[in-house]
């Protein structure tokens, strides 16, 4: 659902182990851990601005910038679309065949 709805990140402290291995299968999302605790920072409304390559999140109305725990080994399947564009991308499935 969040896919559908044109998210393209998640932040949070946690994530269960299901939902993050979701994200990384379908591609849809990149679920991206915080390091401190940004509920206490962000309410409803406040426009963010994250970096996935910096891994920053960047409060616009304070100008205030948080760091967010890179993606490690799972950027690369999230960045293909999931984990069968990653396996076809990298050789470790065929192609589809075009019609």
């Amino acid at each position: 659902a969040l896919g559908a709805a044109n998210c393209q990140c998640v932040i949070g402290e946690s994530f269960a182990r299901i939902f993050f291995r979701n994200c990384i299968a379908t591609g849809e999302l990149y679920p991206v851990e915080c390091t401190d605790r940004l509920a206490d920072v962000f309410k409803t409304g406040d426009i963010a601005t994250v970096d996935i390559n910096a891994n920053t999140i960047r409060h616009e109305a304070t100008g205030t910038t948080y760091a967010l725990r890179p993606l490690g080994e799972v950027r690369p399947v999230i960045d293909a679309g999931g984990i069968f564009e990653y396996a076809r991308k990298t050789g470790m499935m065929p192609q589809s065949a075009k019609a």
